[in-house]
Formats: structure tokens, sequence, C-alpha cells
């Protein structure tokens, strides 16, 4: 799939922006602070996604205006297409292909891509929610019923929260509590399947990437670790009987102390603790491993290659990892930003369409 046309307003610091991007590769430069990065996180939310910066809808709407917009022209499942998304104080809405206004999950995997920025680079060290915001994004490009689905368990555990805060107080509160944790169980057993499913498939291609990106150094491993199940299970009927022996623990805590919102994903190298002790490098091997990964397990899933947005991430990376990581662009529309294009032009893409951003403004293809 690829973008034949972009345009924003009122993004940001963009006040109107419109563009027709190569099929291949196209460089967007400029100093810091310009727009660059706007530009990405503008063409991300396509998927339906938050903003990769985890950044507040109400935040990326242009000082003094009342909306933004963002809309795309984009080939994809042999035939071409257009998305719009209005973003206001009130939320987002879609439209696809000139349609009726909705919501913009609506729209999630319409447009597919794979981020690498800076942030990302947090992905091993960084909290607990990155890793899972790792897997949520590529599984809610992937599958419109796992997006579904992972709507269903956050409303749940908000209202199972509420309750766990008012049982103390409120005898009816605690009665609701047994048909919320079934509910609330069976919904967990949904999105901890699909998520243990995708590391699954995910880990043989990421354990190549990282022999590849790292000499072979050492061996890098990781699995998804859940709350709630034990390795290999999913028995909602065994968690529900755990979950209500917890119960009075949760109730003090005031909150659910299992469950896919606090799950993780363990990653090692040679036995230790990557989150602990892996170097800075051995932190850009493993998070450039697992996103070529995304880049190849959505490729397979969906039969299209995603776009790829890869921000100011080149100059973070050594020459053997530029190289992997470049290498991987063939037949693949992306959008790099950087400082300076002559660092991609010179060694990788003589042929990429270069467009330099300043003050919101976007110049030259």
């Amino acid at each position: 799939m690829y973008l034949t046309r972009h345009r924003c307003a009122d993004f940001r610091n963009i006040s109107r922006l419109e563009f027709e991007p190569a099929r291949s590769v196209n460089v967007i430069c400029g100093e810091n602070g310009q727009g660059k990065t706007n530009l990405l996180e503008s063409i991300f939310l396509l998927t339906g996604a938050r903003s990769f910066r985890m950044a507040k809808d109400i935040s990326l709407i242009k000082r003094d205006c009342d909306a933004c917009k963002i809309s795309s022209e984009f080939f994809s499942e042999g035939r071409a297409q257009s998305l719009e998304i209005t973003i206001t104080e009130k939320g987002r809405s879609a439209s696809l292909n000139k349609g009726t206004p909705t919501k913009a999950s609506a729209a999630a995997g319409k447009v597919r891509c794979v981020v690498f920025s800076p942030e990302h680079l947090e992905l091993v060290k960084g909290s607990p929610e990155r890793r899972r915001r790792f897997i949520d994004t590529a599984l809610c490009q992937i599958s419109s019923a796992y997006l579904a689905n992972l709507r269903v368990y956050t409303r749940l555990l908000g209202q199972r929260n509420s309750l766990l805060k008012d049982a103390q107080y409120v005898s009816a509160a605690a009665e609701m509590l047994d048909v919320y944790d079934e509910r609330f169980t069976e919904a967990a057993s949904v999105i901890t399947e699909a998520r243990r499913a995708f590391i699954s498939e995910l880990r043989p291609i990421a354990l190549s990437s990282y022999a590849a990106v790292s000499s072979e150094r050492e061996r890098m491993e990781f699995h998804y670790e859940s709350t709630m199940f034990a390795d290999g299970e999913c028995d909602a009927g065994d968690a529900l009987i755990k979950l209500r022996e917890s119960r009075a623990l949760e109730q003090r805590a005031g909150y659910s102390m299992s469950g896919p919102h606090r799950d993780d994903i363990a990653l090692s190298l040679d036995g230790a603790d990557a989150r602990v002790f892996a170097s800075q490098g051995q932190q850009r091997c493993i998070v450039l491993a697992l996103k070529l990964a995304e880049a190849e397990l959505m490729e397979r899933r969906t039969d299209e290659k995603p776009i790829l947005l890869l921000d100011d991430v080149l100059s973070e990376l050594d020459e053997a990892r530029r190289d992997c990581l470049v290498g991987s662009l063939d037949d693949t529309q992306a959008f790099i930003t950087c400082c300076d294009p002559e660092t991609v032009l010179e060694r990788y893409h003589s042929d990429a369409r270069v467009f330099k951003m300043r003050d919101g403004e976007l110049k030259g293809g």
C-alpha cells in the first residue's frame, strides 16, 4: 500500500499542507522544530491509532483553531481510496472514500504504518505500557476484531475499577462485581490469546532480525507475561476464581490488579533481563529487530507492505544498523525525516524524493 496524495490543515504548526509523495522513499529534511515529525504524525493518525508521541488529541489542533483535518488518497487492496480524519475537542471522526463520517476507529486498518522514532528506543527499558502499546498498535491495524475486543475490555476495566472503589461503601456495587468479573475475565482471555498469538508469530522473525543487526553477538529472547493467566493458558473460568479470591485486596487498592492492562513483554539477552541489563547499543538492536519484524508480520497478515515512517532515527543508529534498516525499504513506501538529506541520498537512495520543511510549510519534491 502507499499514499498518492496527503493533506493536513491546522495540525500542530501546519496551517495548510498538500503534497504528492513518491511511491518509494521520501526524505523530509529541515532543522529541528520545523514540523517534520508533525507531518509523520499526521500520516500515522490515518491508521486510526492515537499519536505515536502519546499526545492527547486536543494538543494536535493548531493553536486558536477549532479543528484539524488530515486527508489522504492511497492505493490499497488493488484500488485507489481516500480517507479523511477530523479532530475536534469532542473527538475524532473519519470518512472513508467520501462516505458518511463515522468514528475514527471504524477506519482502523485501512491505512497501515510502522513507525520508528527516538521515542521507541524506550521500548526496552521504558514502562510496560510502551510494550503493550507496541502490540496493540500493530494488532489494531491488522485485525478489526481485535480493536473491537480491546475497546470492550477497556470499557469493562473502567467500569470494574469504579465498582471496586465503591464496593467498600455501597453493597449494590459489590453485588454488581460478580457480573462484571465474569465479563471482565472473558474479555481478558480474548485479548491475552490474541496478544500471545501475535508474539508467537513475531518471535522467529524478530530473533532472525536481531541476529543480523547484532552480528550474532548474543541471543535475544522474549515472551508475553500475563498477570492473569499462567503460561500457555487462557481459561476464563480459572481466572474468574482467582479474581474473586483477590477481590478484597483489589477493593482496598481501588483498581484491577491483574489483566491485559498490566501485562508485559519479557525481553532477555543470553538469559539476562534486557529491561535491566541491555546496553544502549543492545537496546537499539532489540527495537530495530522488533520494528522490522512488525513490518514483515503486518505484510504477511495483510498481503501488503505497510508504509514505513522513520523519524530521525538514522542518526541514532550506527552504520551497520542503518544499512540493515534502509535495506528493508525495497518495494516499500517510506518517509524519512532528517536534518541532512545527503545521509540518505549518497549512500542509500539517490532517487528518493526530497522535501524541505520550514515553519510548517513543505516545499520540493
